[in-house]
């Protein structure tokens, strides 16, 4: 007999110009350019071998993933809801800016960053800590309200990393480590006995 487990199937968003441009942002709220557009269309046919399996889709409420849930077009009949405890980092002060201009702007608060990345707020914004705990907490939530059912979130990277290192290595000690392109699909399967796995990871 087949194992029945609870399947999510986390999707970044497409490129914007922003992230073209190696820019710090996660609240800010930039539209996908030709190349996210594009990304999601491919992610669109990757996505059909699972869709009749999807029973609702959750997204971050930022306009790159709200557009990117709009390009993959899953089921009209199936909900989408977008979420805030999906949303990127806040990187506050740093917002906008490349990593060169926050060092010539900053440099006790790069420097604060550099040797706690883990913990460490930016001001007006939030640490990586903070993000993967929201992000797991609201995740556990609605794994448990979707038992065995298939759920997609399309999220942000950070988001994505810091959940598969929470439940790789207990922490953020794996983010490093984990690869996340724009319009990559990440499948991670609950089984009952609430063992979980990934079957994989960043499939483009």
């Amino acid at each position: 007999m087949k194992n029945r487990q609870t399947n999510v199937i986390f999707i970044r968003h497409g490129e914007t110009d922003m992230n073209k441009e190696n820019l710090y942002f996660g609240h800010l709220d930039p539209e996908l350019n030709e190349t996210g557009i594009y990304q999601l269309k491919k992610t669109r046919k990757l996505l059909k071998y699972f869709e009749k399996n999807i029973n609702i889709v959750y997204s971050s409420d930022l306009k790159r993933c709200m557009e990117s849930t709009g390009i993959l077009k899953i089921g009209a009949k199936i909900k989408k809801i977008p979420l805030n405890e999906f949303r990127e980092m806040n990187f506050g002060i740093f917002e906008g800016k490349t990593y060169e201009e926050i060092s010539t702007e900053f440099p006790e608060e790069v420097e604060k960053m550099n040797k706690d990345w883990r913990e460490y707020r930016v001001p007006q914004g939030e640490s990586l800590k903070e993000v993967m705990e929201r992000a797991v907490e609201k995740l556990e939530e609605l794994t448990k309200k979707h038992k065995n059912k298939t759920i997609v979130i399309v999220s942000h990277a950070g988001v994505i990393k810091s959940i598969v290192s929470y439940y790789l290595y207990g922490n953020l000690d794996g983010y490093w480590k984990i690869k996340v392109d724009n319009g990559s699909m990440t499948k991670m399967c609950i089984l009952e006995d609430g063992f979980t796995y990934f079957d994989y990871i960043n499939r483009l």
